[in-house]
């Protein structure tokens, strides 16, 4: 089981996620920093559980097509690497980032205009470095509304998993956005399960809500490779004993 570290970016700053509703996130209070700079709560992170991989949603990029280049350049020089979902829509607009080596692209449903744009991903950038991110909301799919989305017209998050591994992808983060930073669990597990008895190589990573020991291990029962993990590292709910039993 693998634990990556979540970097909410809300105006160049780290915030606390809760629940989907990106109007009421504030700064992260951290137990590990006063900062809540990316790059020092990613250093902070780093030494107290030696992490080095994160996954950074940005929020600005997400919410306003506004690519923080210069913060990704910044921690990937700080030596990190990192999951990124900047919103993309098109293929294209990840040109940007080409030459940002250490970056494995997501591809987000809530953004992603097609899943023609998401097969064109896997090829430019590879199944290796594209993760595809089935966005849900209390368990319904969050969706680009554009009128030739194929992914719009299915309501059924298990059918939208099927038609993204036709596209290529060989990787599929999980993720409820009404349970990040609740403390309820991720709200994904029979998707999870189902997936996982389906397509025994697809690499699964699930993520919110998560609290404890007990939860990690319940998502690797689950059949989940990695979870995201945030609130849990800077409140002490996972300590460094906790997290190094699983590593």
């Amino acid at each position: 089981m693998k634990i990556i570290p979540v970097l909410d970016i809300l105006n160049q700053t780290v915030v606390r996620g809760i629940a989907g509703q990106r109007e009421t996130y504030q700064p992260i209070q951290s137990g590990l920093t006063r900062s809540s700079n990316p790059v020092e709560i990613a250093r902070a992170l780093r030494d107290e559980f030696d992490f080095h991989e994160f996954y950074v949603a940005d929020l600005d990029a997400i919410q306003q097509q506004r690519l923080n280049l210069e913060l990704y350049q910044g921690l990937l020089e700080a030596g990190f690497t990192f999951l990124l979902d900047c919103g993309l829509h098109f293929a294209a607009d990840s040109q940007p980032l080409t030459k940002m080596k250490g970056i494995t692209l997501v591809a987000g449903l809530e953004t992603l205009e097609s899943p023609q744009e998401l097969k064109q991903l896997v090829q430019n950038w590879g199944a290796a470095s594209t993760v595809f991110s089935l966005d849900l909301k209390q368990g319904k799919p969050v969706r680009n509304r554009s009128s030739d989305n194929l992914f719009a017209t299915i309501n059924d998050p298990l059918e939208i998993a099927e038609l993204s591994l036709q596209q290529g992808v060989n990787q599929m983060i999980l993720l409820d956005l009404a349970n990040v930073g609740t403390g309820l669990g991720t709200g994904t597990e029979i998707l999870c399960r189902t997936l996982r008895s389906r397509h025994p190589a697809l690499k699964l990573i699930t993520g919110g809500g998560i609290r404890s020991l007990d939860d990690l291990q319940a998502q690797a029962e689950q059949g989940a490779d990695a979870v995201l993990v945030a609130s849990a590292l800077h409140d002490g709910r996972l300590g460094r004993e906790a997290v190094r039993s699983l590593s």
